[in-house]
């Protein structure tokens, strides 16, 4: 947490007008914005960029200094994974014109009659396509903007775009209040069953990618007999477990740092009982950075294989949580980079073409090469 330390006291030392000076003086060229070169000396510069754009302007330093006062900040701390911190990504998307794939709205109704949405595009074809449903991390729900921002502009939602998949960026009820609700999970369920219906997409092709908070809502709806396939970003097991039953950032470290001490035999039987239900194919995308690799690959996966879940486990060394969506870069490990969006894109690709019988072409990695990707081949970085 030192780096939180830090942060937290040169934005409190820089609060008011002395914000605004500091501001202007980086400010080189004048231009009323602050660009990743003139703001090297500022340790927050990507957490504050809030649009991801690589520029900052003062009202997202001022917003951001305001974020760091309250006495809840550290809560976040580590946390890009789970969709707290800035979703910004180094890798570039893949641009798509939005004349031939715009971003359309998809409304739902949750069993308890709450109103869900989710916004998605699809690709330019006659024919029904194959779809994945985007689920992020965290306990909160996202905004609009935020969900439609990631259709544009997430180098791996792109890609998927790219490679002939309808893409759905999802979102959730917040459940920071009650970690063990059900709500957020039937909230993705009323998304998938709409997108079932929806004309263009084939109803027998539907897959969930959820990151963190969000792959343990996948896992859930993998029992779904919508959900063909399921694939999770460092899911927090920690909540489909039921280790987690309070928003409490420090408990969170303290089971995620010895996650054997606090997963009990009632704990074990339960989480069994779920994963027997579960009958879509899994892949688990990990890192062996965050805390969460201590629970998912020696404890969480012997269960799945217990139950008889069909999973696969792939490692990327050294990158930080929510590197699967592109972003990482935190207190964990180093963010997302062109090489280990290739590697998460074909692993996905390939996963998903022998579990959903989708002849999708493989998405053409960044930097561009001249070789494509095979599916099947494992990742240099990479291990099941």
């Amino acid at each position: 947490m030192v780096w939180l330390a830090m942060t937290t006291m040169v934005c409190a030392q820089e609060s008011g007008s002395g914000l605004d000076e500091r501001f202007r003086r980086l400010d080189r060229d004048g231009d009323g914005r602050i660009s990743s070169d003139e703001g090297k000396s500022l340790p927050f510069f990507k957490a504050a960029d809030g649009n991801g754009d690589g520029f900052l302007v003062l009202p997202e330093a001022e917003t951001y200094r305001r974020t760091m006062e309250r006495p809840d900040a550290r809560r976040t701390a580590g946390m890009e994974g789970d969709g707290a911190g800035s979703l910004a990504s180094q890798v570039k998307p893949v641009m798509i014109s939005e004349t031939d794939s715009p971003v359309q709205v998809l409304a739902a109704t949750a069993v308890d009659g709450r109103r869900a949405k989710a916004f998605w595009r699809r690709p330019k074809t006659d024919q029904r396509c194959p779809a994945i449903v985007f689920v992020h991390g965290g306990l909160t729900e996202f905004p609009d903007d935020r969900l439609q921002r990631q259709l544009r502009a997430n180098p791996v939602v792109t890609r998927m775009l790219e490679a002939g998949y309808a893409v759905v960026q999802a979102t959730f009820r917040t459940f920071e209040q009650d970690v063990l609700s059900r709500g957020p999970i039937e909230d993705v369920r009323a998304i998938v069953h709409a997108l079932a219906k929806t004309p263009g997409v084939d109803p027998a092709r539907i897959a969930l990618f959820g990151g963190s908070g969000g792959g343990s809502i996948a896992l859930e709806l993998g029992s779904d007999p919508a959900v063909r396939a399921v694939v999770a970003g460092e899911p927090a097991t920690v909540i489909y477990t039921g280790m987690l039953s309070t928003d409490d950032y420090d408990r969170r470290l303290l089971i995620m740092a010895d996650p054997g001490k606090f997963l009990n035999d009632a704990l074990r039987e339960r989480t069994l009982d779920k994963l027997k239900s579960l009958k879509a194919p899994v892949l688990i995308l990990h890192s062996d950075q965050h805390d969460l690799h201590k629970l998912n690959k020696p404890l969480f996966l012997p269960l799945m294989k217990q139950a008889g879940v069909r999973c696969e486990y792939r490692e990327y060394p050294g990158y930080g949580h929510g590197f699967y969506f592109g972003a990482g870069d935190d207190r964990w490990g180093k963010g997302a980079d062109d090489h280990v969006v290739a590697s998460v894109l074909r692993d996905v690709l390939g996963f998903l073409a022998e579990s959903m019988s989708v002849a999708a072409k493989p998405a053409d990695p960044s930097p561009r090469d001249t070789k494509p990707p095979n599916p099947t081949e494992e990742p240099a970085d990479s291990q099941k």
